[in-house]
């Protein structure tokens, strides 16, 4: 690590340790801020035959860091430290004057600025504009090979080369709660001499080619400031009785009357009897919705929309039962109506009842399916065909009831727990069952409901909390 980056390094931590001090003794006329950005870095190439070498300087980046002292409360003395990363890119013929082959090289070099200001600022309520010029110096640290023993062997010293700067920068900055800020802004520095030339060597033949440079640049910046102002006992008890009735009302809000959005998902469990051989789980089946509703005073009225996933449940001559494939749908836009009770002086649990009409839609997913079965000796049980008969559900109807309870979360949501029944329900998933169980032919029609068990977990948004 040369000479600049370790200057830098250690500006920082000394900064960061300063800081920490000038926090715990409260002093408010101290402000750090560090930052970085792109830049466009100003240099020229030269060959000693007069040639404009073909060079091009892309963008690159610096870092920095500036200390604050504040002299009124729009004035700032300021001191600035920062490391910036100059590249370079140029054309290399070494069989010149032969201009084939060529290649592409590339240069970079690190300057250390280190920069004294006044800043003048125009706040604006959360917002302020700031205007900072600055003068200062640049440090270039180079190994320098003046001095070949031979083509092969060289000899190299490392040097330093320090010129003057001015800078002149503007920006807006951006208040958090704390009083600390975003900033971003443009700055403009210009260097006062010339910094050591790069040489490129044998850049086209008998041609010697080198960069000039000053340490001139203009970049954009991004960065974060903190304001070491301690704040008083008074003004922390502030803020937290402030947050608390931040909080309250929230919670109010979100509890109170006005629309709301909800997501569920669900887990419908029908009759034991459903489950297909040795597969436990298997009249469990799942779903999800998405509801909209409006609360007032203890009633709500909702509506949005269902999926379930269906089964079909077959039950076999010889006593076992078999399923048709499970991935066939059903959609329902359900309107319920729903009564609650907020228990506690605080909104800790809302218990409730609802009761809802389901209109079905189109069933989706349904087809053919094919199962066989054997025993142990090898021979054939079953050998089973479900053909969908009739896929259009739409334009039923049957009922829900349950129980449920909400919980805050956030202070401005609630996660909602739901327990209830599906009864009523019309046939769905209708197959026609044919082929042949122990050598005797089959053929009847089978069907599945939507009734059962619905047990749902989903999150719930009022939206007063969001257009309050």
């Amino acid at each position: 690590m040369n000479l600049t980056k370790s200057s830098l390094t250690l500006l920082i931590a000394l900064g960061c340790l300063l800081g920490f001090s000038i926090d715990s003794i409260g002093q408010s006329r101290f402000k750090l801020e560090l930052y970085g950005g792109p830049h466009y870095s100003y240099q020229q190439g030269l060959t000693k035959l007069g040639q404009s070498p073909n060079i091009n300087v892309p963008l690159d980046y610096h870092l920095g860091i500036n200390f604050l002292y504040g002299i009124k409360d729009d004035l700032q003395l300021t001191f600035q430290a920062e490391m910036t990363r100059a590249n370079f890119n140029f054309d290399y013929f070494p069989q010149y004057p032969s201009l084939t082959p060529s290649y592409q090289g590339q240069m970079f070099d690190t300057f250390g600025n280190y920069r004294l200001g006044l800043r003048k600022t125009w706040e604006q309520g959360k917002r302020a504009f700031f205007v900072q010029p600055s003068v200062g110096f640049t440090v270039n640290n180079y190994w320098d090979f003046s001095h070949a023993d031979s083509s092969t062997f060289f000899f190299a010293e490392k040097a330093v080369k320090i010129v003057g700067n001015v800078g002149l920068e503007a920006g807006m900055k951006f208040y958090t709660k704390r009083k600390n800020y975003l900033m971003v802004g443009l700055r403009h520095q210009i260097g006062l001499g010339s910094l050591n030339s790069i040489e490129l060597g044998n850049y086209a033949g008998n041609s010697e080619a080198s960069v000039q440079r000053s340490g001139s640049y203009t970049g954009l910046f991004v960065g974060y400031g903190i304001d070491f102002k301690g704040r008083t006992s008074e003004e922390k008890l502030e803020e937290k009785l402030e947050k608390e009735d931040k909080k309250s009302e929230k919670r109010e809000i979100a509890w109170g009357s006005g629309p709301y959005i909800s997501v569920n998902g669900l887990l419908r469990f029908r009759p034991k009897s459903e489950r297909e051989p040795n597969l436990e789980f298997s009249h469990i089946s799942g779903g999800y919705e998405f509801l909209g509703g409006y609360t007032l005073g203890s009633f709500s009225v909702e509506s949005g929309y269902i999926k379930f996933n269906g089964f079909t449940n077959v039950n076999r001559p010889d006593g076992f039962n078999v399923q048709t494939n499970n991935n066939y749908s059903v959609g329902a836009i359900p309107v319920r109506f729903r009564y609650h009770k907020d228990l506690g002086d605080r909104n800790r649990i809302r218990l409730g009842t609802s009761l809802a009409a389901i209109y079905t839609l189109e069933t989706k997913g349904l087809n053919m399916f094919e199962i066989r079965g054997g025993g142990n000796t090898g021979n054939s049980l079953y050998s089973l065909t479900y053909t969908p008969v009739d896929q259009d559900s739409l334009g039923q109807v049957f009922f829900n009831a349950g129980v449920f309870a909400e919980i805050p979360i956030f202070n401005s949501s609630m996660m909602t727990f739901n327990f209830s029944r599906n009864f009523g329900s019309p046939d769905v998933g209708k197959v026609n069952v044919s082929g042949e169980i122990e050598g005797r032919p089959v053929n009847f029609d089978a069907s599945g409901t939507l009734d059962g068990w619905v047990m749902e977990v989903g999150y719930k948004l009022p939206l007063n909390v969001l257009f309050k």
